[in-house]
């Protein structure tokens, strides 16, 4: 049987299990992430795939299921179990899935329990020609992604259950025209104005941390960091998250907190940005700028053979696809921060996830399927 034969014989199971993943009610936090977690083991167990449950924290379940030959190269394809919470505007219910005209609904449909799905499939393929496999394939349902994956993938790195030589993460949207090679880096900034209290009747007679706070803010709107130009990145941001600051109306307030949320590229650095910001911030009062977190940017050379295979399998499937850069941050980024090579590939449509109404076009999904089983065998060779 061909590979296309194969995923139109499996789709209709394929697409009621997906039904199943969305139903699993894995809204993070809290996570229970082993209600999808017994879908995966259920169906791995019929297949006939080899795979261990690992948990950091009781009822955040991660699943590894590996195929192929374990003397081989490693390649690892990794997505998560858990979805952010369903919030409002939902013409359905987020956790009853509805299909449309071959549009799936329901929360988690592209982030990312079809994804989960997908491997599935593309793991059973591999599973049925596994003699002949020269490589072993390691496919991650990881817990805790939606909250920065300390229960999910960075657990299993920890612990070295995941040494692989190659990864792809499928959550990053691009309907499969998009390679992801580079990620901005995350800055969190903590600003506090200092000024001076006194009575609200006699405003003159104090500094106001709060009027300073806004002056800087309104500047940080419209405000451009040095940068230098990056081939797959856009320019650096800056989100003004949070401000606090008063503690009653007739009092001048003597502080007020501000927390930014900083993507940048290549070329910052954490601490000059930091510098830059402190200089501009003379201008409105007295500032103090720390450091709450850092995550630096990553990138992937854009010939590297991972990324080149895709291409051009994709090309071969009639799907241009082309390295891209993300503004957000994925778990790709954890594994080139430890000096592997990994690429974000997906078939969702961009700017569906974590939205209301969230959907996955089944026939894309499919489509993915046969992609990625593709490139699993190119890389085999």
């Amino acid at each position: 049987m061909n590979t296309s034969d194969f995923i139109t014989q499996k789709r209709k199971l394929y697409t009621a299990l997906l039904c199943d993943l969305i139903k699993a009610k894995t809204v993070n936090p809290p996570g229970n992430e082993h209600l999808a977690a017994k879908v995966i083991k259920k169906r791995l167990g019929k297949v006939g795939v080899k795979y261990k449950a690992y948990e950091k924290k009781k009822k955040r379940t991660n699943i590894v299921a590996k195929v192929g030959n374990e003397k081989g190269t490693k390649v690892l394809i990794t997505t998560h179990l858990d979805v952010v919470p369903p919030g409002d505007g939902w013409d359905t219910d987020p956790f009853k899935p509805v299909i449309k005209e071959n549009i799936l609904y329901g929360r988690g449909a592209c982030d990312c329990k079809g994804q989960a799905t997908a491997a599935l499939l593309v793991l059973e393929y591999l599973k049925k020609r596994e003699k002949q496999l020269k490589s072993q394939f390691i496919f991650v349902f990881a817990a805790d992604e939606e909250m920065g994956s300390a229960n999910g993938l960075h657990h299993l790195m920890a612990k070295n259950i995941l040494e692989p030589d190659y990864v792809i993460v499928v959550d990053v949207g691009g309907s499969m025209k998009a390679i992801t090679v580079a990620e901005k880096g995350v800055l969190r900034l903590k600003v506090v104005a200092k000024g001076k209290q006194a009575h609200g009747a006699y405003p003159s007679k104090g500094i106001n941390a709060i009027a300073a706070m806004s002056k800087f803010a309104a500047k940080l709107d419209h405000y451009i960091l040095k940068h230098q130009l990056h081939k797959y990145l856009s320019r650096p941001t800056i989100n003004i998250g949070t401000i606090k600051g008063g503690s009653a109306a007739n009092i001048v307030p003597a502080s007020c907190e501000m927390m930014l949320d900083i993507r940048y590229i290549p070329g910052q650095t954490p601490d000059s940005i930091v510098d830059e910001l402190q200089k501009l911030s003379e201008r409105f009062g007295e500032f103090k700028i720390t450091i709450d977190k850092k995550i630096p940017p990553t990138e992937l050379d854009d010939k590297h053979i991972l990324v080149e295979t895709i291409r051009q399998v994709a090309t071969k499937h009639d799907i241009p696809a082309k390295p891209k850069g993300l503004n957000g941050a994925t778990d790709t980024k954890s594994f080139l921060l430890k000096d592997i090579p990994a690429v974000g590939f997906d078939f969702a449509d961009d700017f569906v996830p974590h939205t209301a109404n969230e959907y996955v076009d089944l026939d894309k999904l499919f489509k993915f399927c046969h992609v990625l089983i593709d490139v699993c065998l190119e890389l085999d060779k």
